[in-house]
Formats: structure tokens, C-alpha cells, sequence
């Protein structure tokens, strides 16, 4: 086998239309492509979100077992303070403000399924 790339990421979610404002409205990701009630897509730059309705109460017992069993996904962004005060600001809520590690700048919020976004910032300016 060999593998091209990733084409997208499926991110499970519980209400399509509060997710819909999220990925859209919420973080500006462009709308690609809708299949149905059940599915969604968003262009974000190098991968395509799937978002996929899914039962609610699965995404919580998932979430319940804590970080390491959530889904996430890390969104590449040019300066992750400046994204975490505007989601702030836009009620988003931050579970982990602004750390630096040696490579990059990250931080992290959650959608409103409770689904993780990383906000990720590579120190040497580069995306994907």
C-alpha cells in the first residue's frame, strides 16, 4: 500500500447545526460540501473536516475518560494568543491556554460536542 496524504478527518458530532456555526461561522472554515443531514465538510487548508452526526451520549462517554480518549484535531493558526482571545471572546471554551513547547505554541478548545481543537502554531512559520 501506499499512501498519498490525508484526504479528511472525521470529527464525530451531536448537533449538526451547532457544529455547522462552530466550524463555519465560529473558526471561518470554508463549507466544501454537505451529503445529507448527516454530514458536513469544511476546507481547512491542507485537510477537509468531516463532521458526522453521531449519538450524543457515545461522544460523552468517550470525553468522559478524559484527553487521551478524545478526538482532536490541531488547526494551524498564525498566533495562537490572538486565537484564543478571539474565541475567547466569542464564548469558546479554552481548556488549555497558550504553552510553549520547543517546536511550537499550542493551545486547546472544544467544539460544542466537547471534541478537542488544538490551536497550533509552529515557531518556524510553516503549516501542515
Amino acid at each position: 500500500m501506499r499512501v498519498r496524504g490525508v484526504d479528511f478527518v472525521g470529527i464525530a458530532v451531536s448537533d449538526m447545526t451547532a457544529a455547522r456555526a462552530f466550524y463555519g461561522e465560529t473558526l471561518g472554515l470554508k463549507p466544501v460540501g454537505e451529503f445529507g443531514e448527516n454530514w458536513a465538510e469544511y476546507d481547512a487548508g491542507n485537510v477537509t473536516l468531516s463532521l458526522i452526526l453521531a449519538d450524543g451520549q457515545a461522544i460523552r462517554k468517550r470525553l468522559e475518560a478524559g484527553p487521551e480518549a478524545a478526538i482532536g484535531v490541531a488547526i494551524a493558526v498564525p498566533d495562537v494568543a490572538a486565537a484564543v482571545a478571539e474565541l475567547r471572546g466569542k464564548g469558546v471554551p479554552v481548556t488549555e491556554d497558550t504553552t510553549e513547547f520547543p517546536p511550537c505554541f499550542m493551545a486547546t478548545v472544544q467544539d460544542p460536542s466537547g471534541n478537542w481543537i488544538w490551536l497550533h502554531q509552529r515557531k518556524d512559520g510553516t503549516a501542515g
